[in-house]
């Protein structure tokens, strides 16, 4: 519930070697993941976490992502499930290689109001 809490983790996690920092991600203005339907070029947190983990996949130093998400609303809570859950469903891609695995990744989320039980199971730590 504390969003400068937040906010204040993810920034200094980012400011370590071989830690990519995202923040301010509102779900309701940034698409989590492309649709099938989509144009290719459209921007998502899924595809940005991808390139992120791509682009620095010959780097020596460990390779994480930290990212700040934004949850105004029960709708942008239910935005964010798939995204932040430990494993990825197999059953939304083609290859196994399509898949956002979650090593290296934390998802530090701010939540205005009730936390909803789809979070509240996903979660590691609720402060």
């Amino acid at each position: 519930h504390d969003r400068q809490l937040i906010g204040d983790l993810i920034k200094i996690l980012s400011q370590l070697d071989g830690v990519h920092g995202i923040c301010d991600i509102d779900p309701t203005r940034y698409k989590m993941m492309k649709s099938l339907y989509d144009a290719s070029d459209t921007p998502n947190l899924r595809g940005d976490i991808l390139q992120i983990l791509h682009d620095n996949k010959t780097s020596a130093s460990t390779n994480c992502v930290a990212v700040e998400l934004l949850c105004r609303t029960t709708d942008a809570q239910l935005q964010i499930r798939e995204i932040i859950e430990d494993t990825p469903s197999m059953t939304a891609f083609s290859t196994e290689r399509s898949a956002l695995h979650k090593d290296g990744l934390l998802f530090g989320v701010f939540v205005e109001g009730e936390i909803t039980p789809e979070i509240k199971s996903r979660a590691s730590l609720v402060v």
